[in-house]
């Protein structure tokens, strides 16, 4: 009897800690710095830096969450999060300024381009006091230092 109640309570403690656990992060990481090149109503043509850096912690199964920087060409920083699942992506910005406070909020699908980095159209929406603002940026992947192979000397 004694093994029969101890059995079951180490298969309910078992089962307990399986339907809690969480699946790791499997799906692609996006993380790292891209270039930007933009149009919208407001602004007209514009270059920026947007950041993704993957928050593994926060990340599950094939959804990746990040944090969003996106840098303006007067050094201007904007912060928000972003939400991948596959090759769809998810924007919100915080266009917080001292006098105002606006959002942005974006989709995209994220592909290799032809020279094999990660690039995406940035569909947006930013809301202020009228209608609006509707957007598009054509974001590709910068190379990274740590991808660039060094040259090693010729050994004599």
């Amino acid at each position: 009897m004694k093994r029969t109640i101890i059995a079951s309570l180490l298969l309910t403690v078992s089962s307990i800690q399986i339907a809690e656990a969480k699946p790791n992060f499997v799906g692609a990481n996006y993380s790292g710095t891209y270039t930007c090149k933009g149009n919208n109503n407001k602004v007209g043509n514009y270059q920026v830096q947007a950041k993704l850096m993957l928050n593994r912690t926060a990340s599950r199964g094939s959804i990746g969450i990040y944090d969003f920087h996106v840098e303006t060409e007067n050094s201007f920083v904007y912060k928000g999060k972003a939400v991948a699942n596959l090759n769809k992506v998810a924007f919100t910005l915080s266009m917080t300024e001292l006098s105002s406070s606006e959002f942005s909020t974006g989709i995209a699908n994220i592909h290799k381009n032809a020279a094999g980095k990660f690039a995406y159209t940035n569909h947006y929406y930013e809301i202020d006091s009228n209608i609006g603002t509707y957007g598009k940026e054509y974001c590709v992947m910068q190379t990274s230092p740590k991808s660039k192979k060094s040259a090693k000397p010729a050994s004599v």
